[in-house]
């Protein structure tokens, strides 16, 4: 790709709405659109100080860093809060060194790459500022200044500023007077106190590293009844745009961030076209006059400020009460979706156009990875039906082939836990960004995604047992909730012993393909069918978690009459759900308990859940024995009444005959012989369970020739005669 089409600089950024990250936006953005040079920016929209491991899928934004079409890059470092967030963006920038880097920010030696370039603003001069104008300006001696961490290179550079400008003045250094903070409110309020106590002196002025540590000053000196600037000067740093929530305004200075957005511009641009990059000098700040100095408030400057504030408010009334979020979510269509954003389109701020830039895979929740092919739709009403941009996710220029060359675009990403859907992407044509309340338009996009892809995947649906306080709203049985409080009272109640079964469908099964899910789907509706059909007398069945049913306090006195119910709950699983011929017999379980009454219901059911948990563990190791697909495969065929001999089995997998029932009884507790009977006898269970058919023709079906014999083996097995079994069960 030649230089030409190289025509793109990269922004990495996290949260890049916030103040600081606006101001050196500001700059980029007014130089890109003087050099007529493309501007994309990359960044996250949450930007938490702690790894959150349901948050990193939206760092997927920085691997745009590879496209082919960028000429540079500028890392905004001191936005990157998180370490394991610098982490990444340092792996990723490693292998990203065939192009000029800017990092704007402190030094950092882990990305001290051979074509990374380091500018910042300089605090310890922006702090001379500060204070000389204390000492020249209004003729104070006495000043304190209270900065960030103990070690901290910032602080340490603010208090660097500070002592060279009392001593340039002839004014001693007192170590004394330095306090250190955390950069946070906390610091400023505890300072105030010392203060108000007696314990320290006030001076003729404090200088605040930050101005959230000259809020907390101010606000406490407030409380207390200190007058500011009459008895004490306060001025703050950084200029954060929260002055008008404290009294009285804050004197504060700004940074040159704007100034280091413009350098960091310019240098990437000479780079890139061959040239020598400008030098570089940090640049200088500006102070912004309030209340709380003897200079007086600036009105201008005030009254842009509260303008800025009641237009951000109108926003967040907009998107706060408004309602489309519940409009996304009833929508059925992909197009209906983007005409809910359209029609509320004015409610992100001086954006020029946007677009819904979905993975060809989006709706897809059982895909591994993102489709690198993207559909990208404009959702401003007047380009509503002009088809979809059709690009790879790296390719700028579709998008900005409609767009003047002082557009930028904002690159960020919709996600929903570990399902990634593409990126929204905003287009501004002037040096601006947008707003915090943003955040809410993304949240709810994404919530209208995730509803669409509910409707178009049952798979969600497993997901949604818990709706209800008392019921599975997927079954209609009871939920786990629900079959603690019915319970509780049975077995607070009962004399007799409370018995219970549960069923864990699916078990071992990892497979997240659409088909996967959709067969797992469909065992856990036919599980509940296969509960209903028996109608267990008295019985209480719940759903109580995704893959696991218990079924509890039906009629049942002693022991053997459980087991019995198992063998008949077992009987129908098997022939109602085909789980034999479909997925495997072995994935479900079936494990019965008599439930103690010394145990609430609750401690119940976890027992009889850590039971299925171990018998899930036993078949886990029964999988990893040798020839253990072939077995389960022969168990499969034996209770799906494909019934071959011993003999015949044997041929098919070249194994003697006494191997294979050493082995297989080996593996299942029961020989061969023994399991088929069994088969055949709870296929007899079923259908004396779910027909009238007549005991004869269920003998036939069952494999026997002769109905006396089929009568003998029954009753020597479960106990009871056929018409027995039928009458009682």
């Amino acid at each position: 790709m030649s230089m030409t089409e190289k025509r793109y600089i990269g922004v990495i950024a996290a949260e890049v709405n916030s103040i600081e990250q606006r101001q050196i936006m500001k700059g980029v953005i007014a130089e890109g659109q003087e050099l007529r040079q493309r501007i994309v920016v990359f960044s996250n929209i949450y930007n938490s100080y702690e790894y959150d491991q349901s948050l990193d899928l939206e760092n997927n934004i920085y691997e745009l860093m590879f496209s082919q079409e960028l000429c540079g890059l500028i890392m905004i470092a001191e936005s990157f809060t998180n370490e394991h967030l610098r982490d990444k963006v340092r792996d990723l920038l490693e292998k990203r060194q065939d192009i000029p880097v800017v990092i704007i920010g402190i030094y950092i030696p882990s990305l001290s790459f051979p074509n990374v370039r380091f500018i910042n603003a300089n605090d310890s001069l922006d702090m001379e500022c500060i204070t000389t104008h204390l000492i020249e300006d209004h003729g104070f001696q006495k000043i304190d200044i209270l900065t960030g961490f103990e070690g901290n290179e910032a602080a340490i550079q603010r208090v660097t500023g500070y002592r060279k400008s009392l001593e340039q003045h002839g004014i001693t250094f007192e170590a004394s007077r330095v306090y250190w903070g955390d950069f946070w409110m906390p610091s400023g309020v505890a300072l105030a106190k010392r203060y108000i106590s007696g314990e320290l002196e006030l001076p003729d002025a404090i200088i605040c590293a930050n101005d959230y540590m000259a809020y907390g000053l101010l606000d406490t000196f407030l409380e207390n009844g200190v007058s500011v600037p009459d008895d004490v000067t306060v001025i703050g740093y950084e200029f954060i745009h929260e002055r008008i929530f404290h009294s009285p305004i804050l004197t504060t200075y700004q940074r040159g961030r704007r100034e280091l957005g413009v350098d960091a511009v310019r240098i990437i641009y000479a780079i890139a076209h061959g040239e020598e990059p400008p030098a570089f000098y940090p640049p200088k700040g500006t102070l912004i006059c309030g209340e709380t100095c003897p200079c007086g408030i600036m009105h201008e400057q005030m009254h842009a400020e509260l303008e800025n504030l009641r237009e951000k408010q109108q926003f967040e009334k907009w998107n706060v009460l408004g309602t489309m979020e519940q409009q996304l979510t009833l929508c059925s269509t992909l197009d209906e979706l983007i005409r809910v954003m359209s029609e509320r389109h004015y409610w992100v701020r001086s954006v020029q156009n946007m677009y819904l830039c979905l993975c060809d895979n989006w709706y897809d929740t059982g895909a591994d990875t993102p489709s690198e092919l993207m559909s990208c739709r404009s959702v401003m009403p007047w380009h509503m039906h002009e088809p979809a941009v059709v690009c790879s996710r790296f390719d700028f220029h579709t998008l900005y082939q409609n767009a003047p060359d002082t557009a930028v675009h904002y690159y960020l990403p919709m996600f929903f836990e570990r399902h990634f859907f593409g990126y929204f992407v905003l287009e501004y044509h002037q040096a601006d960004t947008y707003d915090d309340i943003f955040r809410n338009w993304m949240k709810s996009i994404t919530i209208g995604l995730t509803f669409l892809c509910m409707k178009n995947d049952i798979r969600y649906l497993l997901q949604c047992q818990n709706l209800s306080e008392q019921h599975d709203s997927l079954t209609g049985l009871y939920n786990q909730r629900g079959l603690e409080s019915v319970l509780g009272a049975r077995i607070e109640t009962d004399a007799s012993p409370v018995f219970a079964l549960a069923v864990r469908v699916g078990a071992l099964r990892s497979d997240i393909s659409p088909e996967a899910q959709a067969e797992q789907s469909s065992l856990i509706q036919k599980t509940a069918e296969a509960l209903r059909l028996l109608n267990f007398e008295n019985a209480l069945c719940a759903r109580t978690s995704v893959q696991t049913f218990v079924c509890a306090g039906f009629t049942c006195t002693n022991e053997e009459q459980c087991a019995r119910m198992e063998d008949k709950l077992i009987a129908v699983l098997l022939h109602h759900t085909g789980v034999c011929e479909n997925v495997g017999m072995e994935s479900i379980l079936v494990e019965r308990m008599q439930f103690s009454p010394e145990l609430s219901a609750a401690e119940n059911i976890s027992r009889l859940q850590t039971s299925l948990e171990d018998a899930t563990g036993k078949l886990a190791d029964q999988k990893l024995q040798p020839h253990a697909d072939t077995l389960f495969s022969v168990r499969n065929h034996i209770y799906n009444m494909v019934i071959s001999s011993a003999d015949s089995i044997c041929r098919k997998y070249t194994f003697s005959t006494g191997y294979f029932r050493q082995i297989y009884k080996e593996m299942f507790g029961i020989s061969f012989h023994q399991d088929v009977i069994r088969a055949r006898i709870l296929c007899a269970i079923y259908l004396l369970t779910t027909t009238v058919q007549s005991i004869a023709s269920i003998s036939e079906q069952c494999g026997y020739e002769d109905c006396n014999y089929f009568l003998r083996q029954f009753q020597k097995i479960t106990g009871l005669t056929p018409g027995q079994y039928r009458r009682i069960l």
